[in-house]
């Protein structure tokens, strides 16, 4: 049955983008008839979908920019310039069935550049991965950034031939077991449109080489972490306090991250009589995710990904000892020197990493110490901001 509406689901997405066309053309020439267009002002524009907060972030990074986000997402409550305030998932695809290719028309007559996050677009990026609409901006002298943040351009079929090369789980390993529909040949073909057509406009690309492996064929900068100053602390009372030690792990996706072997670690070290208080969130929001960050000593991130994650940052900046399995050994676009800021910790090694850090209490505060480091160095708002302008030619500084 669901074979036979599939062929019936492409022709309907396929006249919809068709539509979408038509639309943006329409938009495109009235806003520019109406005089829409400001050359002494040409904000960057930001959007379509919030990942990780990055849509916002970015967008202030770039200010005046404007900032676009068709979802709001789960865990964080920002504003955003244009953002349907509908919340009935059948009535956002209609919504943005008209509305995208319409403000995008309007965007066209109000900004030279263009900063997509994830792999959304203002159009039905299903048919040919943003493909129409990059040629339409490139024909208008357009700058294109495209800023891959996971799923969406990590290839399943690449990362499981990097699995069975080296013997080892990865991130996608379960990922096609809790996200069946993830690992379909109809997603797989999305996320190689999604990389040509970077490939083929795109003036700046950002990824993670190997914790999102991809079909991108060109060099690519690395990905970057904003994390607002107000959110670092340097904690060492809680390192001198007589109370038990704190161990906090919050994923996600319980699956993906790791959780089963995380729960399976920490009850044999109970079994074991080691005293600690441990807490795990799910579905929390990033508000309740920060707060318990400020009283834990230890942080159970992810152990399928080669990069630390933005709750491996927030860890990090609230001075906690992080283990995790990002490497710099299998992930490139780490700074070099990254593994000393964590405990680099392989997911059949979670239960001897922690049972080595509550045999050495200075150890934690050891690592604690080097991740807040690192974290300042390369993942505060600040930074992050100076080294993007900088790639952007923006102004700003590498370090």
């Amino acid at each position: 049955m669901l074979a036979s509406l599939f062929p019936l689901r492409n022709f309907i997405v396929r006249r919809a983008f068709d539509l979408q066309k038509l639309l943006l053309a329409a938009s495109c020439f009235v806003f520019r008839w109406l005089r829409y267009d400001n050359p002494e002002k040409r904000p960057w524009v930001v959007g379509v979908d919030e990942v990780a907060a990055n849509v916002f972030n970015i967008g202030e990074v770039l200010t005046p920019a404007i900032k676009v986000s068709f979802s709001r997402h789960p865990f964080y409550d920002y504003k955003y310039d244009h953002c349907p305030s509908v919340r009935n998932r059948f009535l956002l695809h209609l919504v943005r069935l008209f509305y995208g290719p319409v403000l995008l028309g309007y965007l066209v007559n109000r900004s030279n550049s263009f900063f997509y996050v994830g792999g959304s677009g203002f159009l039905v990026n299903e048919v040919d991965g943003r493909d129409y609409e990059f040629s339409f901006l490139r024909k208008r002298s357009k700058t294109i950034a495209c800023y891959f943040c996971g799923s969406e351009i990590r290839s399943i079929k690449l990362m499981e031939a990097f699995s069975r090369q080296h013997d080892m789980d990865v991130v996608t390993t379960y990922q096609v077991i809790a996200q069946p529909f993830i690992a379909s040949d109809y997603r797989e073909r999305i996320r190689y449109l999604l990389a040509t057509s970077a490939n083929r406009h795109a003036d700046h690309i950002f990824n993670a080489p190997v914790d999102q492996m991809s079909y991108i064929e060109r060099t690519v900068h690395p990905f970057m972490y904003f994390h607002p100053a107000r959110h670092f602390r340097k904690e060492d009372d809680k390192f001198a306090g007589t109370g038990p030690l704190k161990i906090l792990h919050a994923p996600s996706s319980p699956l993906i991250k790791g959780t089963p072997l995380v729960r399976a670690a920490i009850k044999k070290l109970k079994l074991e009589g080691y005293p600690f208080e441990y807490r795990e969130l799910i579905g929390a929001s990033n508000t309740v995710v920060l707060e318990e960050l400020r009283n834990a000593h230890i942080v159970l991130n992810e152990f399928y990904a080669f990069v630390p994650g933005q709750f491996g940052i927030e860890a990090m900046a609230a001075h906690c000892a992080l283990l995790t399995s990002a490497d710099e050994h299998i992930e490139p676009s780490l700074p070099a020197g990254s593994n000393q800021a964590w405990c680099v910790t392989r997911y059949w090694e979670i239960y001897d990493k922690l049972k080595a850090l509550l045999d050495s209490p200075d150890l934690i505060k050891a690592y604690a110490d080097a991740g807040y480091g690192w974290a300042e160095k390369y993942s505060t708002y600040e930074a992050s901001s100076r080294r993007l302008r900088r790639i952007l030619g923006l102004g700003g500084t590498v370090e």
